[in-house]
């Protein structure tokens, strides 16, 4: 049986009209399927090209009762368990969230989406370098982890929602004994195993017709992997501590290519670094590459602009859609993660830190959500636990504005001993209305990418999705403590949906009545996930198009409870 990307879904071949058929053949037709249902997908594909019948039988019956079986016995999550995501999200066609059986067109998903999986897996396995191939893998992996089932509401799952509020790691999912194999998701398992496997993610794409053939995400090999030489390995094995590794040169990638460089960030902010180990020195080698590149594109000042509303976004072809720029988000997760890893375990543990599992990027993971109000989709009501990682404001106008050599913008800035401090802030949020939000004008914050704000400028960037219904604008307010404030300051936000479906969160802190840090986020995963949200804190007043104030990545995850007094001064 041949084993190429292109085996599933051949219908083409049949046999000779003049051969007999087989004593197989010979049986009926519901017999013949129920032993189909027992084989390899790509086995099936192959039976249907034996002969007419065959083909017919696979391909042609009036259900799709043999592809539903082969689908969930791969096994995947069941399609009709699967819950709604916003608009523009790559996912199964047709998905709607609910599960209609007298429609055949809801039947006719299962052969579709099963052979596209199948094809992802092989490619995957195949080494290929091609973008196209490659994007059609990523579609699938995405498509898997946002059609994931969610955890239940009825509470049968507050064990696995327990961990995620704990911040343990799920080190062997196969375990009975391991709280997510309650309700384990067979798409996230599948994930997480092939890309673990092949290592799909450090394969970077061939973009035929670009100026380089090379990403800036991270400094290549020869070979085309982000896998560490036996140079870099011999030296990291000689002094672990002192890892210097050369930075990439920026590259031009053609436009009809970004939307795979889009898909390949947003699978590599899901995984958030749970492929790597600290302790093997080629996980070591990779992380340390990552962290550079990281540093250097969160911290450099030219991304935070009015079109990309000084936070992870990018603009669509027309200039002014603003979608979420994965690439950012995988690089504000880099900066952060491997901060936080830093962390002894002890202190890690007490202060709930963010999940490095994919089991959190399902959907109603987040602490409470068996709890939250009906209309609260995105879980916001609670409390939540804010990493902020912040320079120390000289080092960053020298990164951006010195005069000196190397000149501004020079990665190797953050070669030892640079280090960025961190800080943990505590979140208590409640929705509110509409007109509640409003209502106070004064303590808003600047939204360039409101209809009002755009009407008033004749222009400027297209934000918020106002047209799902199902995922309304939601408004928010409440009040945070960090170490650096002896008040609480108070918060006032909104969650919406951007055009190509990612979750934006829009907040602003103000402190004695005045606004002071904006921030702009992104939510990781499905709505009301435990994996949390990444994004972007700057000064909340911007007089210009560019911004003098500093910036710094942050990563914020629901927590069960909030931490005494003083506690907020000890992480370091």
């Amino acid at each position: 049986m041949s084993s190429t990307v292109q085996t599933v879904g051949d219908e083409g071949a049949t046999m000779p009209a003049g051969a007999a058929p087989s004593e197989f053949l010979s049986l009926p037709a519901e017999v013949i399927e129920r032993i189909l249902t027992f084989s390899d997908p790509r086995d099936v594909s192959g039976y249907a090209q034996t002969c007419r019948y065959a083909r017919k039988l696979v391909y042609e019956a009036e259900d799709q009762y043999l592809w539903r079986e082969l689908y969930l016995g791969r096994p995947f999550d069941d399609l009709r368990r699967g819950i709604a995501t916003p608009k523009g999200r790559i996912t199964v066609p047709s998905l709607s969230g609910t599960f209609d059986p007298s429609d055949p067109k809801e039947d006719a998903r299962w052969r579709p989406e099963l052979q596209r999986r199948v094809r992802a897996e092989l490619i995957a396995s195949s080494g290929t370098r091609d973008a196209e191939l490659l994007q059609t893998a990523y579609e699938a992996f995405l498509s898997a982890i946002d059609t994931a089932i969610p955890v239940p509401m009825d509470g049968a799952d507050s064990e696995l929602q327990e961990v995620a509020a704990a911040g343990k790691e799920l080190e062997d999912r196969d375990s009975p004994s391991t709280p997510a194999a309650l309700s384990r998701s067979e798409n996230i398992r599948w994930v997480d195993r092939v890309l673990r496997k092949t290592r799909l993610l450090d394969v970077l794409p061939v973009y035929t017709g670009a100026i380089v053939n090379i990403p800036s995400l991270e400094q290549l090999n020869a070979d085309g992997s982000v896998s560490p030489s036996e140079y870099d390995l011999e030296d990291a094995r000689a002094d672990p501590d002192g890892i210097d590794i050369p930075y990439p040169e920026v590259c031009w990638v053609p436009s009809r290519f970004l939307q795979a460089q889009q898909m390949r960030a947003r699978l590599r902010a899901c995984v958030a670094l749970s492929h790597e180990s600290s302790f093997e020195i080629e996980s070591r080698v990779r992380m340390a590459k990552l962290r550079k590149a990281s540093r250097a594109f969160v911290y450099d000042m030219r991304k935070y602009q009015l079109s990309t509303l000084w936070g992870p976004y990018r603009t669509g072809e027309d200039g002014r859609t603003v979608l979420a720029n994965w690439e950012h988000v995988e690089h504000i997760l880099n900066v952060v993660g491997l901060k936080l890893r830093e962390i002894p375990i002890s202190s890690l543990g007490y202060f709930k830190k963010p999940l490095f599992q994919m089991d959190a990027l399902r959907a109603y993971t987040a602490v409470g959500a068996a709890q939250r109000a009906e209309d609260d989709w995105a879980g916001v009501s609670g409390t939540w636990r804010r990493f902020v990682c912040f320079m120390d404001y000289r080092d960053l106008y020298t990164y951006n504005y010195s005069t000196l050599p190397p000149g501004p913008h020079d990665p190797d800035f953050f070669d030892d001993p640079f280090d960025e401090a961190l800080r943990p802030v505590e979140l208590t949020l409640e929705l509110i209305t509409r007109d509640d939000y409003l209502a106070e004008s004064h303590r808003i914050p600047f939204d360039p990418s409101t209809s009002s704000t755009r009407r008033a400028s004749r222009g400027g960037p297209i934000g918020d999705c106002d047209h799902d219904p199902r995922f309304p604008t939601l408004y928010f307010k409440g009040y945070s403590r960090g170490a650096q404030h002896s008040n609480d300051a108070t918060i006032r936000g909104k969650v919406s949906t951007l055009s190509d479906g990612a979750v934006r969160w829009h907040f602003v802190t103000s402190y004695d009545g005045r606004m002071q840090w904006g921030a702009e986020g992104v939510q990781v995963g499905h709505v009301c996930s435990a994996a949390g949200v990444a994004g972007i804190w700057t000064g909340a007043h911007h007089d210009r198009e560019r911004i003098d104030d500093p910036a710094g990545p942050f990563w914020m995850v629901k927590v069960s409870d909030g931490l005494p007094n003083g506690v907020l001064n000890t992480l370091h």
